[in-house]
């Protein structure tokens, strides 16, 4: 977008803003961050605009067990004998090839333009980074005395930064480094061959940074902080005529080269054609997307960023972690599969129609471990009572449940069990595939839906308190009766109610069903406040302002266009709305430097439950306030916004908090789907819902006595959604 067309947004944006607080002001979208992710769903790395170079490659995409290989990387050039590292030049373009996962930086030196170009190709099922470059000769006359230079620091060694006792070695064909240390193996491999290949002691680094060519060296010995480069001259580049070139770097930790070399063969030796390799592939992939129609050019090209985000986020590892999301690529820190983050992630792969991917994400949860927290807490209270199914926080990279623990003692939450059986219900509804829900029925029902019923107070009708989405700690008055997490668990046993009539499981839905109308008439019971009758966001502060129970209204648990929906975005908009940027919403009233952020997830959250409550402009305004933001920051998005600059915070690119939030919003906008092939998953049958064998007919739908029970939970959900105060 032009500067002209983004101030002339900025004047839109102000002219239609709604009225705030005095101190209100109208900050426009505006550019913030500058780090471009990359993954395969083996490793993950990013390139750093500000720095100018590669500062992420790891070896996993999930935090647990990690190393961070990547020192740095980055090119130099000659020219008519001057030279110097990139590094130095500044970055002229930065962004992302086309709608795919490839990052791509634009910088020149003296009538030299480069394209450089880095990705984590999804036909090498390992952790690898290729580095591609285009040189163009933009002068009048061909190159002369000119080099090309790479220089690539992983640390493959011992220590605490991974750079001690690492040994560097030439091998000859193919034409690369082999680099050993503690830590694994990793090969640097230069495409074309490279006129000089440079390592330690005869640093590359110090080399280009005299003036002088690198020195030719075959091995370093074992060294600390061992460094290799390559050089490939430009001699004879004529006048417009183009050149690309690649360093390859894969990594094993185990050692193995030959299944090393097996994964990085299906490369070629050919940088051209790795990089049109890989646009192919990533246009497959958008290509089985959907899109809702009636999108901008703008919203478009955020929409398409954002399920590239998504296909990056998920672990594509062999083992219990397959298919796992990970709440933010790097250089985000929230590399871990919560279940909520997730949740919303594999909501929006459903609507997209990306089914394998939804397939394997919700094929992770029924496989991974949990059931750790059980009983008891520090009182000899439970923590869930019963024998569950999905994690009460979140996974470790091989599937392993995890809850992460403070002075106020461990996160327990019982949110993730209706979001998991919601988005389930979900992959079912859409592709009429029920074999995860055939052939994991106990941890469906026994250990999921079951479980949430079995975690509903007599005494109050509400979920017993837990810890719910904002991880208030347990101790110390940290777990309370949260309103999000009673709507989520009405949200998961309508759909184990849906499951169960699917599966042929009459009785049990027709259970299922009457206790997510109990829920549902205790939140308005007991949740709304009788003073403002906004929905509060627990019952015990007094102090009680906190906007995630909107998926209340988005999840028709309450009416979403009732008295309660519009007296509860009246008292967000008055107490929530960051004022000081003019957008955007708060989390909460808590008041803590991450409570007061602009909270992504709940702007476009916020946006769905405007728009069905009639409010149409000031879901639009959420929506375009996030789509310009992303759109200046290579259509990233972020956890947050900054509350008095706008600037981008917390991790950045956010996988279901971001780029799932994004797509679903843009979907519940409505709007028939355009694009996609209609392919889902395998052992997925087509896209109209038949029946599963014995159980219904032809259009999903029950019969016999079925047909009657179903009739009744309908009815029941449908007086739930209508009722209103």
């Amino acid at each position: 977008m032009s500067g002209a067309m983004r101030a002339a947004l900025a004047v839109i944006l102000i002219a239609t803003a709604a009225p705030a607080r005095a101190e209100a002001q109208v900050i426009p979208p505006h550019a913030s961050f500058t780090q471009l992710a990359w993954s395969n769903g083996f490793g993950a790395g990013f390139y750093d605009a500000t720095q100018r170079r590669v500062k992420g490659f790891r070896d996993h995409l999930y935090a647990s067990g990690a190393h961070e290989l990547m020192y740095d990387a980055y090119w130099g050039l000659r020219v008519g004998g001057q030279e110097l590292w990139l590094t130095s030049r500044p970055v002229e373009a930065a962004g992302y090839d086309g709608d795919s996962g490839i990052a791509q930086v634009t910088q020149s030196f003296l009538g030299v333009k480069v394209t450089e170009r880095y990705l984590a190709p999804y036909g090498v099922d390992a952790p690898a980074l290729v580095m591609i470059v285009e040189v163009e000769n933009t002068t009048s006359s061909p190159l002369s005395d000119s080099a090309l230079f790479a220089i690539d620091n992983v640390h493959t060694g011992g220590g605490a930064d991974g750079s001690l006792a690492e040994t560097i070695t030439w091998r000859a064909s193919p034409g690369e480094y082999e680099e050993k240390g503690a830590t694994g193996v990793i090969v640097h491999r230069a495409l074309p061959a490279a006129t000089t290949h440079a390592c330690s002691p005869n640093n590359p680094y110090t080399a280009v940074s005299s003036g002088a060519h690198m020195v030719s060296t075959d091995a370093s010995g074992t060294v600390d902080d061992a460094v290799p480069g390559f050089e490939w001259s430009l001699d004879g580049l004529a006048p417009g005529e183009k050149k690309t070139f690649a360093v390859v770097l894969g990594f094993r930790a185990d050692g193995d080269r030959a299944s090393l070399d097996a994964s990085l063969a299906s490369l070629g030796s050919d940088p051209a054609a790795i990089l049109d390799a890989a646009r192919a592939d990533w246009a497959a992939f958008q290509a089985r997307a959907t899109e809702p129609a009636g999108l901008s050019p703008d919203e478009h090209a955020v929409y398409r960023r954002q399920l590239a985000i998504l296909r990056m986020g998920q672990v594509r590892e062999p083992g219990r972690g397959h298919g796992a999301m990970v709440a933010s690529l790097p250089p985000g820190h929230w590399n871990i599969a919560w279940v909520r983050d997730q949740a919303y992630a594999v909501s929006a792969l459903v609507r997209a129609g990306l089914y394998a991917e939804a397939k394997d994400a919700l094929a992770f949860w029924l496989g991974a471990q949990a059931g750790t927290w059980v009983c008891c807490d520090s009182t000899g209270g439970p923590w869930v009572g019963a024998a569950y199914g999905i994690s009460v926080v979140r996974y470790t990279g091989d599937g392993s449940e995890e809850a992460d623990s403070n002075a106020d003692g461990p996160n327990v939450e019982f949110d993730g069990f209706g979001l998991v059986l919601g988005a389930l219900d979900e992959y079912v509804a859409a592709s009429g595939d029920l074999s995860l829900v055939s052939d994991n029925a106990d941890r469906v029902f026994a250990k999921t839906a079951d479980v949430i019923a079995g975690l509903v107070e007599p005494a109050t009708g509400l979920v017993r308190a837990d810890s719910s989405i904002w991880e208030t700690h347990w101790y110390n008055g940290g777990k309370k009766h949260y309103a999000y997490t009673d709507v989520a668990a009405v949200r998961g046993l309508r759909a184990a109610a849906d499951l169960a009539m699917r599966a042929g499981r009459a009785n049990d839905a027709s259970r299922y069903a009457a206790a997510a109308t109990a829920i549902a008439t205790a939140i308005d019971a007991k949740l709304v406040d009788p003073g403002t009758h906004a929905l509060r966001g627990n019952t015990e502060e007094s102090a009680w302002m906190d906007s995630a129970p909107v998926e209340a209204f988005n999840w028709d648990v309450l009416a979403a266009d009732g008295d309660v929906a519009r007296a509860s975005l009246d008292q967000w908009k008055a107490n929530l709305w960051n004022g000081l940027v003019g957008h955007g919403y708060h989390r909460d009233d808590d008041g803590g430097f991450y409570d007061v952020r602009e909270w992504i997830v709940i702007d476009l959250r916020m946006a769905t439950a405007l728009r069905r409550a009639g409010r149409p402009d000031e879901a639009a305004q959420l929506i375009e306030w996030i789509t310009q933001q992303a759109r200046a920051n290579a259509e990233l998005i972020p956890e947050n916004f900054d509350r008095t600059t706008g600037d981008y915070a917390g991790e950045v690119p956010m996988v279901g908090f971001g780029a799932g939030a994004y797509v679903t919003a843009l979907w519940e906008r409505g709007g028939q789907p355009v694009g996609g092939d209609g392919v889902i998953g395998p052992d997925a049958g087509p896209n109209e819902n038949p029946a599963p064998s014995g159980c219904c007919d032809a259009h999903g739908g029950a019969s016999g006595s079925i047909a009657l029970v179903m009739i009744m939970i309908v009815f029941r959900m449908g007086s739930a959604r209508r009722r209103r105060r």
